[in-house]
């Protein structure tokens, strides 16, 4: 598996559609997943930092996960058929991990909203609604804990961990020219494989992606 970050959301210039863009961390291969608008709505609102008035669907969502006394680990796009992707959520209660079938986009939008994750030097993870918590929380640990140089520093997390199954990558996986936002696939793509993807590879086509690294925000 590969671990991801969400870059932006972008709206194809054919047919309005929305699309999530993830990103390699530490890598510049991207993978794009068509989204419904409400969904897009959704992961937007959180990467923004938008407050809104009652709780979103997918704030509902995380507020059942965490009253029923259970977390999620990770997020995972695990397959693309049909011009269709797949994913799960990690879900884990009373010790048992659990997959739960999603929606890509279900499960983005559980992802970036969840809240943050501190992870401390022993490992362990903990959970907080703000960043103030989390950064509370870290300052604490600092004073309890006597300070040893094997030790790695508590490190604070936004939301849940996303990944992306390398065959999935393997498949949808773009790199994008900085200058001409043209994309391209990642690998060399078998003509037969090319054509069973070709609504893929043409909606991907009509993404406007010439502002990538230049600073220009994506939603």
């Amino acid at each position: 598996m590969v671990e991801m970050i969400v870059d932006s959301i972008r709206i194809s210039m054919l047919n309005g559609q929305r699309v999530v863009i993830l990103k390699e961390k530490g890598a510049d291969r991207y993978l794009p997943i068509w989204i419904g608008p409400a969904e897009a709505d959704a992961i937007a609102v959180k990467l923004q930092g938008v407050a809104v008035p009652r709780p979103l669907t997918h704030d509902l969502l995380r507020s059942i996960i965490k009253n029923l006394g259970a977390n999620v680990n990770a997020i995972i796009v695990c397959d693309l058929r049909n011009d269709t992707f797949f994913a799960k959520i990690i879900l884990v209660l009373d010790g048992k991990q659990m997959e739960i079938d999603s929606r890509p986009s279900d499960a983005i939008a559980l992802a970036v909203g969840w809240g943050y994750t501190v992870l401390a030097q022993n490992g362990e993870k903990q959970y907080f609604e703000t960043k103030q918590d989390a950064e509370k929380y870290v300052a604490q640990l600092k004073e309890n804990v006597k300070k040893r140089e094997d030790l790695p520093e508590p490190e604070i997390r936004r939301g849940l961990p996303i990944y992306a199954e390398e065959s999935v990558l393997d498949k949808a996986g773009i790199i994008v020219d900085p200058e001409t936002g043209k994309p391209a696939p990642a690998r060399e793509i078998p003509p037969e494989e090319l054509e069973r993807m070709s609504a893929f590879r043409d909606f991907i086509e009509s993404l406007d992606l010439s502002d990538f690294d230049k600073g220009k925000p994506g939603v």
